[in-house]
């Protein structure tokens, strides 16, 4: 037999069902919240990777790749900006500088893009 529902319980249910909601919402909120005026001072504006020039989600927000760890340690103190340290660093370990990366149109923050020798 279904029981119906109380006005009380109701209350409760919906109240509940609005909380998840909200919960999810905020949940993407996040990927909504990263912050793009950044690509605008790194050397290619972001043009070749967009936020996952930093971030390991293309869609930014969330965890950074090598590249974004260096810059959060580094060109975020600095102001926002793109020091000559961090362009001189090989941010993912696959012997080429930030800079280089940059210049040669691969992805300063995965290993496995790096510019043809």
């Amino acid at each position: 037999m279904v029981k119906s529902l109380k006005t009380g319980q109701f209350r409760h249910l919906i109240a509940c069902m609005a909380a998840v909601c909200l919960a999810l919402f905020l949940g993407t909120v996040q990927d909504l919240s990263a912050k793009p005026f950044r690509m605008g001072k790194i050397p290619d504006k972001g043009a070749a990777f967009g936020c996952g020039t930093c971030h390991v989600s293309p869609r930014g927000g969330g965890a950074r790749n090598p590249f974004g760890i260096d810059y959060q340690k580094i060109g975020m103190p600095a102001g926002d900006k793109y020091p000559s340290e961090l362009g001189a660093m090989d941010s993912d370990g696959d012997g080429h500088s930030n800079d280089q990366e940059f210049e040669a149109g691969t992805n300063p923050g995965k290993a496995e893009s790096k510019p043809a020798k």
